[in-house]
């Protein structure tokens, strides 16, 4: 395989709070998407997110071409899950239990991701939870159930926001999105549907073991052109170029991102993006 080009980006600008995380080898390459937080809890100094991305790069530096040749996506998977667990001491608790705030964990502070990654050995892409892909042009998005919905309650508090007489420029410059305070117990209830192939329910690596049946698998042959990215890119284009062009014209039509493109959150003032984002473009 060949890296046409490759490119990172963290929403603050800052690699060092970027949740998106890139890695490239001679036989795999992966983008991982470490989940936006729900809680202020920090592990070693970072967010949950980030933790989960650092945890499982470092991990994908250590296998072996024999490892991955031997495995199937399933075990792959579930061995990173468990990379989680182990970094997070998730085998010592109860899930649900706690509270953070009296210094005891609670479910939504752990460490979780999504993940997508060319395997070069059998020439497929395999991804769990909700990065992109794309082979020669046809575009697999992986976008969850229930993130419309939440995207979709949003959009409608801003709005009715906007009734109410505030402009959008108002809404940009507030301490708080109106739109994710409202869906912000939404955020915490759906970890509930996760690693369920239920209505709503959608993948994920937190620890607690995969859904197989959740798992996306695409054959690739020589010669394709593939790309893998993070949902930071609202439109996947066939370049980096395309797709940062894409990007760029929703941020100014739509910073708030609840109207051309609709997202559980918007581009804050302070911020480049509305998220970090992470690209990766393979000649098989």
């Amino acid at each position: 395989m060949k890296i046409i080009e490759q490119f990172i980006k963290g929403k603050e600008n800052s690699l060092k709070t970027c949740e998106d995380g890139l890695f490239t080898g001679s036989f795999m390459a992966a983008v991982i998407d470490g989940v936006t937080p729900k809680s202020r809890y920090l592990w070693q100094g970072k967010t949950s997110g980030c933790y989960a991305k650092d945890i499982l790069l470092a991990f994908l530096g250590k296998i072996q071409r024999s490892e991955l040749k031997s495995q199937t996506p399933e075990e792959f998977f579930s061995l990173l899950d468990r990379q989680l667990a182990i970094a997070s001491g998730m085998p010592a608790r109860k899930a649900g239990a706690g509270n953070s705030d009296s210094g005891v964990l609670r479910f939504t502070d752990y460490p979780r991701a999504s993940i997508i990654l060319y395997n070069d050995i059998c020439r497929e892409i395999w991804a769990y939870g909700d990065c992109q892909c794309a082979v020669n042009g046809r575009v697999y998005t992986h976008e969850k159930e229930i993130d419309r919905l939440n995207a979709g309650l949003r959009a409608f508090c801003l709005e009715y926001e906007l009734q109410k007489g505030k402009t959008i420029e108002e809404l940009a410059q507030l301490p708080a999105d109106p739109g994710r305070t409202a869906i912000e117990e939404n955020l915490k209830l759906q970890m509930a549907f996760e690693n369920k192939n239920i209505p709503f329910g959608y993948p994920v690596l937190n620890g607690q073991g995969i859904a197989p049946s959740m798992i996306k698998v695409y054959p690739v042959k020589y010669g394709d052109e593939i790309l893998l990215a993070s949902d930071g890119y609202p439109v996947l284009g066939g370049t980096l170029a395309e797709s940062e062009k894409e990007l760029q014209r929703i941020l100014k039509e739509d910073p708030l991102c609840f109207r051309v493109y609709r997202s559980t959150k918007g581009k804050k003032s302070c911020n480049i993006s509305f998220d970090d984002r992470a690209y990766c473009r393979i000649l098989v």
